[in-house]
């Protein structure tokens, strides 16, 4: 492919929906994928599978593009329901409009063809820890009414200290449950998170996420892989959902997969 003429000049948003990729035999010969290099690929594979079949002339005046990875979306059978759980997290970027969380949900929910989940997690990427409760907020009050619809049953919050997760739990109407906290920052889980937790009945859980799970050169450059160079410029992650489905009392993972949205102001295009 050509480096300098974009095959798709004018989108300014991609949906990417990878689908299970517990199924995908690229992921399963790659087991050891950091969450950076896992949604990367589905990225890059899910855009190329759309390329593949696009018609070119009409790219050339799009401005949005869906790349379903139609082969892996799998609806959870009905039958099977109550012995299955359900969490997404989700990695938000845009924090201009807290109304982004319904499509992220939804979209998950979409996908697995389900009308609810069990619990959602809430991650905003705080590189220098400067996120505040009141930041929060306004996102929090739109994960609320996702549970007062019951698409949601439990909220958790990512990589909160003891004194912000108190401020919030606070706050709140509908309590945070759960509190992820990435040990790569701390080792050992601070002594008054967890003597909080205690007494709240709060879960603390752990993860290894980056605290910039999407960097825009790695995001960029997956775009690149499977279209020119100029295609590449200026992308940026809007929101990230990972949803993961297990088995209850057997911790089998059946399906776990993304949803990302992306976007670019291709006025800033170089």
């Amino acid at each position: 492919m050509s480096a300098t003429i974009p095959i798709f000049p004018k989108v300014g948003k991609i949906l990417v929906q990878s689908g299970n990729i517990v199924n995908w035999n690229r992921l399963k010969r790659k087991p050891n994928n950091t969450s950076t290099e896992e949604i990367c690929e589905c990225v890059s594979v899910c855009l190329s599978n759309y390329l593949k079949t696009a018609d070119r002339n009409q790219l050339q005046y799009a401005t949005e593009l869906v790349c379903e990875n139609k082969e892996f979306i799998e609806s959870l059978p009905a039958e099977k329901r109550d012995d299955l759980k359900i969490t997404v997290k989700v990695v938000l970027y845009n924090r201009e409009s807290p109304e982004v969380l319904i499509d992220a949900v939804d979209k998950a929910l979409s996908d697995l063809g389900v009308s609810f989940v069990e619990t959602v997690l809430l991650a905003i990427p705080d590189i220098e820890n400067e996120t505040t409760v009141e930041d929060i907020k306004p996102f929090w009050t739109v994960l609320q009414t996702l549970v007062e619809q019951e698409k949601v049953f439990f909220l958790g919050i990512c990589d909160l200290d003891k004194a912000r997760f108190e401020q919030l739990f606070d706050w709140a109407t509908v309590k945070p449950c759960i509190d992820q906290v990435n040990l790569a920052s701390c080792c050992v889980m601070p002594e008054d998170l967890r003597d909080f937790a205690k007494l709240h009945n709060v879960q603390l859980l752990t993860h290894n996420d980056p605290p910039d799970v999407l960097p825009l050169q790695s995001l960029q450059n997956a775009i690149r892989k499977s279209s020119t160079d100029k295609d590449g410029d200026n992308w940026e992650p809007s929101w990230i959902s990972r949803y993961s489905t297990i088995v209850k009392c057997r911790g089998i993972i059946l399906t776990k997969g993304y949803v990302i949205n992306l976007t670019r102001d291709i006025k800033r295009r170089s």
